[in-house]
């Protein structure tokens, strides 16, 4: 089965604001943690030897999912806290694509029925493709107006 991986990249990934990339890595590490249970059809050791969370079937696949949403949610609060505090111009538009990728994941999320690796392998490449196109993108952006502000 195919499998989506995101490769950590210091060059491409660090944008210099601590708190930001260290819950980059950690999203990175849960979505490829994922990934690797459902490209074992959600084998249970192989996903106890990448995560605490054990993913044994989709249904837990799904599970895990609504994690990786919840997380990302606290992560979103975070740069959305940081863009108010330091006004930053693009934060309307930044918290309208954060507010849409959350829709989409979650509908996806939702359209998983049990034993559905299929989907499961969709909602992972959608993640997957999701947390490395706003991280280059929009959240690179925000890094250098951050950085001009003198936080790090």
């Amino acid at each position: 089965m195919q499998k989506f991986h995101l490769a950590w990249d210091d060059s491409r990934h660090t944008l210099g604001i601590a708190s930001i990339d260290s819950q980059h890595r950690g999203l990175m590490d849960m979505i490829n943690a994922l990934a690797e249970a459902v490209a074992h059809d959600c084998d249970c050791e192989q996903a106890r030897r990448h995560m605490a969370n054990i993913i044994c079937d989709c249904k837990q696949a799904r599970r895990h999912m609504a994690n990786i949403i919840r997380f990302t949610e606290e992560h979103f609060a975070h740069e959305e806290d940081l863009m108010r505090r330091h006004d930053f111009p693009n934060r309307e538009k930044h918290a309208a694509e954060h507010k849409e990728v959350l829709r989409q994941a979650v509908t996806m999320m939702e359209a998983i029925k049990p034993d559905d690796i299929g989907r499961a392998v969709l909602v992972t490449a959608f993640l997957t493709d999701c947390a490395e196109n706003h991280i280059l993108r929009e959240d690179k952006a925000l890094a250098l107006y951050l950085l001009g502000k003198g936080l790090s």
